[in-house]
């Protein structure tokens, strides 16, 4: 796998020109919170969904099979990795709802806003597939693990099994039933799905600018928390679950999928989720916020480095 760091830049860059776009245009008031809401409800519950559905439209082959497999089990050893970092982080940090939002932000990156872009830019479209199996444990642990980080110090929040079941989560099972099956959808479904699967990288580009627009973003540069927490969750993550997987030799893109996932900004849902349960909203965004700005040039270094 040859990867240029011009290229991957080159791509990383169009997209954060376009969360900038996000981010002035939420400025001039063109977006506001409820409208940026109305946008990330549309891109996670219908742009989402189809482009998974369309990229899991491929032939079946048996030997996917323990490709498949594999990146499922290199996925708990990811989340294992970041957890084992996360539960560190009570060293620096003492007080137990700042712990919660920076143990969040660290272990759930920003795999769907992102990532699934990323993965496409950098290893081409057609391993969405695999970033979506890869991502199968994501949903189980934001609401399991994740609840368990944000609700520090609130006793009021409750875990719903039904926050699980989500229409990304859904549209994976429909894509795998197709996939397995061997069955293709007819030419006036399957095209609408690729439309609205074409818009989803834009979109959420844009909604994370708008989200970055609506936080206190210049405070957080005089934040060390805010500086460990880039490092941790841009370098010193990825570097983790490459060194751990390396000694397996496993398939290059079960490889490299991972290391991509893994070196992407801390989740666009941090703030969403910190709202639902009740912790501190505004660290919250401003985490999402500083990970991102400098993930446009950790991102490229990471996947050449390690990928390249």
């Amino acid at each position: 796998m040859y990867l240029s760091f011009k290229n991957i830049f080159t791509q990383v860059a169009v997209l954060f020109i376009i969360i900038l776009v996000g981010y002035f245009v939420r400025k001039k008031g063109l977006l506001d919170e409820s409208s940026t809401s109305k946008l990330s409800s549309l891109v996670m519950n219908i742009f989402l969904p189809a482009m998974i559905i369309t990229a899991m439209q491929i032939q079946f082959d048996k030997e996917m099979i323990p490709k498949i497999l594999s990146l499922l089990f290199v996925s708990m050893v990811m989340f294992g990795v970041s957890t084992i970092v996360a539960f560190c982080l009570k060293i620096f940090i003492k007080s137990d709802s700042k712990l919660g939002i920076f143990q969040y932000a660290l272990v759930f990156s920003n795999s769907g806003f992102m990532g699934y872009p990323v993965v496409e830019a950098v290893l081409g479209k057609g391993a969405i597939f695999y970033a979506a199996i890869f991502n199968l444990p994501f949903n189980f642990l934001c609401f399991t693990l994740g609840v368990y980080f944000l609700s520090k110090g609130n006793s009021n929040a409750k875990f719903s099994i039904k926050s699980m079941i989500n229409p990304s989560m859904i549209a994976v099972f429909i894509g795998l039933a197709l996939f397995v099956t061997g069955t293709e959808l007819p030419v006036f479904i399957n095209h609408p799905l690729e439309l609205l699967g074409d818009v989803t990288t834009p979109i959420s580009m844009i909604v994370i600018g708008s989200m970055l627009a609506g936080s206190s973003a210049m405070e957080c540069f005089k934040r060390f928390d805010m500086y460990m927490l880039a490092v941790l969750r841009l370098v010193a993550i990825p570097v983790l679950v490459f060194l751990v997987l390396r000694p397996f030799s496993f398939d290059s893109v079960v490889m490299a999928i991972p290391v991509v996932i893994s070196a992407m900004p801390s989740a666009a849902n941090t703030a969403i989720m910190a709202n639902e349960y009740g912790a501190d909203v505004a660290l919250a965004s401003q985490a999402v916020f500083f990970t991102t700005l400098f993930s446009v040039v950790s991102i490229p270094l990471i996947s050449v480095l390690l990928l390249g």
